[in-house]
């Protein structure tokens, strides 16, 4: 994970995720999601009260009312709250919490590994979501002042879509948790139609190119790059690890993509990494195939994880999206 793991670049910290995993059982914990009577979204689904759910540290929460001031620990948790319509309910975020626009208003309660309980219980909330990595001791003080917290750790999009459904059940959001599903569901398979015929380029994923750090195998990057059609050049480590100029001309991919900074020039750093003598030798420099890509859609365990997907797919088979190389 790139927002707890001390050895990823501290410049790419804040983000939030968690490991990949394999292709298989996605589509059939979307179907479930969105196979319940489809009906239309509601808005709340006060009948349902009280849900009960047990989170990634194995504790049990359960929320007895429609909750109306919800506090999130983590980026991901906050796109998620967005993503189901829960704005107006959201009185407290991380400084790191940029997404949507919207979300940079809210009041903050500190970082991810070091929120305030007094920011937070300030905030009068009667419901936490955050994720494992946010620190335990504050998670427990939240607990024994009476407040419901619910901690989730999607390390794969199945995760994530698991994840959706349990937030929709706890904040009254049902519906909209099946139709946010749905859409990713669409947004997949599309990617998968697209992609199913083409032949698998070999991709690496650098967060920095000065030393090389690289996404390896259990990571969520490894897991995009499967589904947009490519093969992770890096399979052979696992994690997110410092890499060897060596080691990458050895794999030598027919990809790289490039993590784009906040608030950084893109197409500076495009133009030093291709120019850089080092890097002259590779089949994707040679072949103009290096990209930058925004680390936040392929490394943030949220909803626009799929749209992720689909751009980094469309790097990898241009052609098959309708755009020139």
């Amino acid at each position: 994970m790139t927002a707890s793991n001390p050895t990823v670049p501290a410049a790419h910290r804040r983000r939030t995720t968690g490991g990949g995993a394999g292709r298989l059982g996605l589509v059939p914990a979307l179907i479930l999601l969105t196979a319940c009577g489809g009906r239309a979204p509601a808005a709340s689904d006060r009948s349902a009260f009280p849900v009960t759910a047990r989170d990634a540290l194995g504790s049990t929460v359960t929320v007895r009312s429609e909750p109306h001031r919800i506090v999130s620990l983590a980026p991901a948790m906050t796109e998620v709250l967005f993503a189901l319509g829960l704005e107006k309910r959201i009185v407290g975020v991380t400084e790191y919490c940029d997404y949507p626009p919207q979300a940079r208003s809210k009041p903050k309660v500190g970082g991810i590994v070091n929120p305030s309980v007094e920011r937070i219980l300030a905030q009068k909330p009667d419901l936490v979501i955050g994720m494992r990595l946010n620190p335990k001791p504050v998670l427990r003080s939240l607990a024994k002042a009476g407040v419901p917290i619910f901690a989730a750790e999607p390390k794969s999009i199945k995760d994530v879509v698991t994840t959706i459904a349990t937030v929709g059940a706890l904040t009254g959001t049902r519906g909209a948790a099946r139709a946010l599903a749905s859409r990713m569901q669409a947004r997949l398979r599309d990617v998968e139609r697209k992609v199913q015929d083409t032949p698998r380029p070999t991709v690496a994923l650098l967060y920095s190119d000065n030393p090389l750090w690289i996404a390896g195998a259990g990571t969520f990057p490894d897991h995009v790059i499967r589904l947009a059609g490519g093969r992770n050049a890096a399979a052979n480590i696992t994690g997110y690890k410092q890499y060897d100029v060596e080691a990458l001309l050895a794999r030598n991919p027919d990809v790289i993509l490039l993590t784009s900074m906040k608030g950084g020039d893109d197409a500076a750093h495009l133009r030093n990494f291709m120019r850089r003598p080092s890097m002259r030798g590779l089949s994707a420099v040679k072949g103009k195939r290096v990209y930058m890509i925004d680390a936040d859609l392929v490394d943030r365990a949220g909803p626009r994880i799929v749209d992720g997907v689909a751009e980094m797919a469309a790097k990898l088979h241009p052609k098959a999206f309708g755009r020139s190389q």
